[in-house]
């Protein structure tokens, strides 16, 4: 016979979307070379994580290697991960927000680690975000410090790579 711990449970735990709160513990496993996350929560649930709205330039790429490591800094941080949607590989598709409220996928954008992608990035907050890449190219900042940067999507596509 099922008891209400068991339900309770199984509607909690696994008929929830994945999203971790602030008291839960994340911490970031690995970072592939096209930047999917492998985070652990509160020690043994695995998750592949991919940035919501956002493209980051692959290892292969200039300033591949340099927006990993940036990645890596920022998600050492405590900081919680909300899932918006999962893409066709099964990947959780997120916002990671440091738990003053920041958004480092913008963090990502704003310092010259990352693109907007805005045929993908379709919430409110994607035009402030899109002021920040615009501003960092403005700035020179980061991969905008390159006379012609090039997105990761053209990359890949120019280099045979599958799109994300």
């Amino acid at each position: 016979m099922i008891n209400f711990a068991s339900v309770l449970f199984i509607v909690l735990f696994v008929l929830t979307p994945f999203n971790c709160a602030a008291e839960s513990t994340i911490v970031v496993a690995a970072i592939d070379a096209q930047h999917t996350l492998t985070v652990v929560v509160d020690g043994f649930h695995r998750k592949q994580v991919r940035l919501y709205g956002i493209d980051i330039p692959d290892e292969g790429q200039s300033f591949g290697i340099a927006a990993t490591r940036r990645l890596e800094r920022l998600t050492r941080q405590p900081f919680r991960l909300e899932t918006l949607r999962q893409d066709e590989q099964g990947r959780a598709v997120a916002l990671l927000t440091t738990l003053e409220g920041r958004s480092i996928n913008e963090m990502m954008v704003a310092q010259g680690y990352a693109w907007v992608r805005g045929n993908l990035c379709r919430k409110a907050f994607c035009s402030d975000w899109m002021d920040s890449q615009i501003n960092a190219k403005r700035q020179k900042i980061g991969l905008w410090s390159q006379p012609a940067a090039q997105p990761p999507w053209q990359w890949r596509k120019v280099n045979g790579q599958r799109e994300l």
